[in-house]
């Protein structure tokens, strides 16, 4: 009879233990059911459950119609004058903002840097980073460098401004 009550006890604890060692939530609701809504994050596959919260500082101004225009133009002026720059393999942070600069943009509207090495890595690949601000929020960012120009309208963001700071 003492041996019968030993296994019972000895069963009884391993089965406390079978279900405490459960996964994570068994037998408490399903979170994604009781949490609040979060924006999609499409084309991420999966990903953490507060992604979006977590990038939230990320998410620029919108632009009106006519902040949308003013930025098409500015950069339609841009782009040539980069192109130049790239066609001449003139990739110097100093020569961007000259050329900016007689454009008429105001140097404390100007953000040239030169490209950030890789993780990983101690060299800089060839090239800048540009941003030019222009209105309440609006941005005229991209890149030149050897494989490719880029021009792009965007706004600012309420954390950052034009350029989004490095992180790794």
């Amino acid at each position: 009879m003492r041996n019968r009550r030993v296994a019972w006890w000895v069963g009884s604890v391993l089965g406390l233990l079978a279900l405490g060692c459960a996964g994570p939530g068994a037998g408490a609701p399903d979170p994604v059911t009781i949490a609040s809504p979060q924006p999609s994050v499409s084309g991420l596959g999966d990903v953490p459950p507060h992604h979006a919260d977590n990038n939230a500082w990320k998410q620029r101004h919108e632009l009106s119609a006519a902040e949308q225009r003013a930025g098409e133009d500015l950069a339609a002026r841009i782009r040539p004058k980069l192109a130049a720059l790239r066609a001449a393999g003139d990739f110097a942070p100093s020569s961007t903002e000259r050329v900016l600069v007689s454009l008429g943009i105001e140097p404390a509207d100007l953000e040239v840097t030169p490209m950030r090495p890789p993780v990983g890595t101690d060299t800089s690949p060839t090239g800048v980073v540009y941003a030019v601000r222009f209105g309440t929020v609006g941005c005229v960012i991209g890149d030149v460098r050897p494989s490719r120009l880029l021009v792009q309208v965007t706004a600012a963001a309420a954390e950052f401004g034009c350029l989004e700071p490095f992180t790794h």
